[in-house]
């Protein structure tokens, strides 16, 4: 590297030095900060990433930062108060901030285009204790929040020949073509109903220009679900979406002018056990985006409405696809009789009959963001619902069938403000309500008000 360690930690600190710069989740671009290395020629270095404060009140003491798909706690267990049902909990965390590192190369004579991505967040746990004040362990709240394991969230090559584009390593999933039509929210993604998950993955893609639309046709073999199942998760998609209809779509600390248009996506989801089922799951998902009152000119933020909205159907995809999602049913260990190995919570379960079956669930959700005339402030609201369509198949005790929960809503209204292209407040109240099986128990609600900053670079 061209001036050897230190010259290289000199111009990544000259380059800072320069101001805000411009990255994707970046609203107005400055000139983006770039740093040339010779190791590659013609290799340049480009940072990004934004500090998140989050100051976060709960009602209930059922959540961290991340709400997921995590179900609240109920008010009362077999007749007694249950503590976290009944008390609220404050969490005042930088553990969403981010940094990421693209490395790009010059685009070649033959048209080849590549570029290497590496994201960092601190939301990773250093011990078993993953959520502070629940029980005794080697973590204490303190290492929690102020001392956060630093975790990859992208680690991919993407490589752009033509038409034809090529991702190897992880990233975003296919299911729901992510993140295209995530809601404009504050809280710290996903929500309950969301489609959101990351993994490693070998992705083709072929984008066909028809003047004022795109036709995105994609298909991939990702990691897993179950490493002993001996196959890749498969996923296909197509995405139809116009070039001239934009509207300006924000969840966290970004904003992206995104076109009208509507994607399928389906995932099958091998499975594999010893003498109890080798089911295969799949799902199916519908999105959608709609710019209502869409930008001027593609680019003006100013006055535009947006409509997401997402669809699935399918089984296996619980704790997959959908974090935290098990609406209560414990997961197939590999202590369990003749499963030979364990199952992700949320993905399966042992049914009446002692067979391993699949959780099958159903999920919508839709969200409306207006951003009003001058683009600096946003209104976000929407509602979402998940719903377990076999959980009555499963064999449980009396005491395990009421802390079932077979139905998850949410709903949540929000205002993001960003008086500078690199500064951007945000509130949020949301409001998550689980329906479970237990008649005294039958809703167990938490209410969320959450305070974000970001400073964006």
């Amino acid at each position: 590297m061209k001036g050897g360690a230190s010259g290289m930690a000199f111009a990544i600190a000259a380059a800072l030095a320069l101001g805000p710069a411009g990255s994707i989740f970046s609203r107005a671009a400055a000139e983006p900060i770039s740093v040339s290395v010779s190791k590659i020629k013609d290799l340049n270095l480009r940072i990004y990433g934004f500090v998140e404060t989050d100051f976060i009140a709960d009602t209930t003491q059922g959540f961290t930062e991340e709400q997921y798909n995590t179900l609240v706690p109920v008010r009362t267990v077999a007749g007694a108060d249950n503590f976290a049902g009944q008390h609220h909990r404050t969490q005042f965390s930088v553990r969403d901030s981010r940094l990421g590192l693209g490395l790009t190369l010059p685009k070649t004579d033959a048209g080849l285009q590549s570029e290497a991505v590496i994201e960092l967040d601190f939301l990773g746990n250093n011990a078993p204790n993953t959520v502070p004040g629940t029980a005794a362990g080697t973590q204490s709240e303190r290492d929690f929040y102020n001392n956060p394991a630093v975790r990859v969230r992208h680690a991919f090559m993407n490589v752009t020949y033509n038409a034809w584009n090529a991702k190897v390593g992880q990233t975003w999933s296919l299911l729901g073509w992510q993140p295209y039509y995530f809601p404009g929210e504050t809280i710290v993604q996903p929500d309950p109903g969301q489609l959101y998950r990351r993994f490693a993955q070998a992705r083709l893609t072929h984008t066909l220009d028809m003047g004022s639309w795109t036709l995105e046709s994609a298909a991939d073999a990702a990691r897993p679900a179950e490493v002993n199942s001996g196959n890749p998760e498969l996923h296909a998609g197509l995405r139809l979406a116009s070039t001239q209809v934009r509207g300006a779509s924000s969840y966290g600390a970004g904003t992206s002018m995104v076109g009208l248009s509507v994607a399928v996506s389906g995932a099958l989801i091998p499975i594999e056990t010893d003498g109890i089922g080798n089911p295969t799951g799949q799902a199916l998902a519908f999105d959608f985006l709609v710019p209502i009152i869409p930008s001027s000119d593609g680019k003006d933020r100013s006055n535009n409405l947006v409509w997401v909205g997402e669809v699935m159907g399918g089984s296996g995809v619980g704790g997959l696809e959908y974090s935290g999602l098990t609406f209560g049913v414990p997961a197939i260990s590999a202590a369990t009789p003749n499963a030979g190995s364990a199952v992700d919570s949320g993905i399966a379960g042992i049914d009446a009959a002692g067979n391993a079956e699949l959780i099958r669930c159903r999920a919508f959700r839709t969200n409306l963001q207006y951003t009003l005339p001058g683009g600096k402030w946003a209104l976000s609201g929407g509602y979402a619902q998940v719903e377990g369509r076999n959980l009555d198949r499963f064999s449980f005790t009396t005491a395990r069938n009421i802390a079932i929960a077979p139905k998850i809503q949410f709903g949540y209204v929000g205002v993001l403000f960003d008086p500078w292209p690199w500064l951007r407040a945000a509130l949020e109240v949301n409001q998550a309500k689980d329906t479970y099986n237990d008649p005294a128990n039958r809703f167990a609600i938490n209410n969320r008000f959450q305070l974000t900053t970001y400073f964006v670079f």
